[in-house]
């Protein structure tokens, strides 16, 4: 019996109509037979970081949720949009809590840039991804990290689907990433 591969999504942003989560929304609908894909939507729910809070014994639920998800994936897919040239706050709060225990640790991570304004916050994360560890998926054409956006702002489910350009390219990331899966 072939092992069905598991990929956890995340998206940095809580807007309701967010172009990142709508994209891994898409995604998942092209999702391949041996792939179980999940989007995480709790990010909202962790508490702020704090190092003194990060001690065994202490009742932290959504930090434990959120670090067995991780841990029980054998892939990422991570989108986060930009605010003010950056990572968004939920985003590296939810990275700050797994500093320290590893979660990323030599995960296999993808994490495609879906908007034409964030290009700083991508290369934050990638600098962010490094240090915590993760393992890029292998460059390839197309490769599953671009720094060019796969879709337009204030693009809805409805147009996603429509738009033959964007399918070809979700298309293109799930093969590229099927094609790694054997790597790790």
């Amino acid at each position: 019996m072939k092992k069905i591969f598991k990929i956890l999504a995340i998206s940095g942003s809580l807007r309701k109509l967010s172009t990142n989560t709508l994209f891994l929304k898409t995604m998942a609908n092209f999702c391949p037979s041996n792939i179980t894909f999940e989007i995480y939507t709790n990010l909202n729910k962790l508490p702020f970081f704090n190092p003194d809070d990060d001690i065994e014994g202490l009742n932290l639920i959504e930090v434990e949720r959120w670090r067995s998800a991780l841990a029980n994936a054998d892939m990422i897919v991570l989108v986060s949009p930009e605010y003010a040239h950056g990572v968004t706050g939920v985003m590296k709060n939810a990275l700050d809590w797994i500093v320290s225990s590893g979660e990323l640790l030599d995960k296999p991570i993808a994490f495609p840039n879906i908007s034409l304004r964030a290009e700083i916050a991508y290369s934050h994360l990638l600098e962010i991804l490094d240090v915590m560890g993760c393992k890029l998926l292998k460059d390839c054409s197309p490769r599953s990290t671009l720094t060019t956006p796969y879709m337009l702002a204030d693009a809805t489910e409805k147009m996603i689907l429509e738009d033959p350009e964007i399918i070809e390219r979700i298309k293109a990331l799930w093969k590229n990433i099927e094609s790694n899966i054997s790597n790790f």
